[in-house]
């Protein structure tokens, strides 16, 4: 069966008679609307709940778009709509598909038909901008990030909120779930907690690359860092309060450049507000994770928080992290997406007395507080792309 669809293939040859440049979503989960949320940010997008039935719908009716992402999970007969969809959609249009199979056969028919991509779920933000995006927008600029390993900054709306405990049992995770070496670095050089969570203390070497990056030579690492496990590092410091530091953002750069070099993953745990020097570590960051708990303040700084990462960095790449959230005396759930303007991007409950029991043990709460990993999984997932023992079908899949 021949469907032809999506014909065209770049955004020169998409010129119709009507100038266009709407793209139209039909996706039927929360997480693939906002992966695409946020991977299309910025462009003229509607993200509707629905299948490629609902957009077959649509079409009879409205065709004036430039692309269409429609979802085909739980649709038996995926062929058989795609024919109908290809009576009612104007062959200029861009049709992209969202689906569960892994197949790599039903990949290759699907491109045999002329769709523009088919992406597996769960997809995620970075999935869409580096698969997606480019192939919809002609976006080359937000195709494919800068050679080096992820950057992945916590920044807390408010103190006491975690961010430093999710910084270590993400990194944590990371590696585990990756095998992946993965650093984490703490940018709290004076009352940094990281070390003292893990039970360790740290040198002067960190400081010392901040203020002059050209004492920070090949063996920096090697000095500074402090092994965690056999693939995590921390990098941190213990200065003394009344210290006056001098933290250059050219410092900032080269140690970011060093662990990139040689980390497939950096946790960075952000000291707020983040002075022009920090600046460096928000623009390399493919995610910013605001966290806050269910607090008035937390919400008041998670937005000013959330709008400086925008300033400096783009929207796309700020999730909120609502931690704690199930605490007794907390704001109610409807409160928090009230003052958000949505629903937090990433949730994790109150998990009791145990975590504050890892702090005074010196210990990862991850080994110490059973759900802790279940609810992390998620936010692996948004870094990842996928769980380590999917994300091998999907490269084959997509032939990487």
């Amino acid at each position: 069966m021949s469907v032809n669809i999506a014909v065209v293939s770049s955004p020169e040859e998409a010129t119709s008679v009507v100038a266009r440049n709407r793209i139209v979503c039909f996706v039927n989960d929360e997480l693939s609307a906002a992966a695409l949320r946020k991977g299309l940010e910025g462009s003229n997008i509607s993200i509707k709940r629905g299948t490629i039935r609902n957009a077959i719908r649509m079409l009879e009716t409205d065709t004036d778009i430039s692309a269409l992402v429609t979802d085909i999970s739980g649709i038996e007969d995926p062929f058989a709509e795609l024919g109908r969809l290809a009576g009612v959609c104007p062959p200029d249009v861009r049709v992209a598909l969202v689906g569960e199979s892994r197949e790599i056969t039903f990949y290759r028919e699907l491109m045999d038909l002329g769709l523009t991509e088919y992406l597996p779920k769960p997809i995620t933000r970075d999935m869409v901008l580096d698969q997606l995006r480019p192939k919809l927008l002609g976006d080359v600029a937000h195709s494919q990030p800068d050679r080096g390993g992820h950057v992945i900054s916590i920044c807390g709306a408010q103190g006491g909120a975690g961010a430093t405990s999710i910084a270590i049992n993400l990194a944590l995770q990371l590696a585990e779930t990756t095998k992946a070496k993965v650093a984490l670095l703490d940018l709290h050089l004076q009352a940094g907690e990281t070390a003292v969570m893990l039970g360790v203390r740290p040198g002067p070497g960190l400081r010392i690359a901040l203020e002059n990056p050209m004492r920070a030579d090949t063996l920096f690492l090697e000095r500074a860092a402090i092994e965690v496990n056999e693939r995590v590092c921390l990098i941190s410091a213990d200065e003394e309060l009344d210290a006056q530091l001098d933290i250059t953002e050219a410092g900032v750069r080269h140690v970011l450049g060093l662990l990139r070099q040689r980390f497939n993953y950096i946790v960075v745990d952000v000291p707020v507000p983040f002075p022009p020097s920090i600046y460096p570590v928000i623009t390399l960051s493919r995610h910013v994770l605001v966290l806050l708990e269910a607090e008035v303040t937390g919400l008041r700084n998670a937005h000013a928080l959330r709008t400086a990462v925008t300033n400096i960095a783009g929207k796309d790449r700020v999730f909120t992290l609502l931690n704690r959230a199930d605490r007794p005396g907390g704001l109610p759930r409807a409160a928090i997406v009230k003052a958000l303007g949505a629903e937090p991007d990433m949730v994790v409950p109150d998990l009791g007395k145990g975590m504050t029991q890892a702090v005074n043990l010196g210990i990862p709460a991850l080994k110490h507080v059973s759900g802790l990993r279940r609810h992390l999984a998620p936010i692996v997932r948004e870094i990842t792309g996928l769980g380590a023992e999917q994300k091998g079908r999907l490269r084959r899949l997509l032939g990487l």
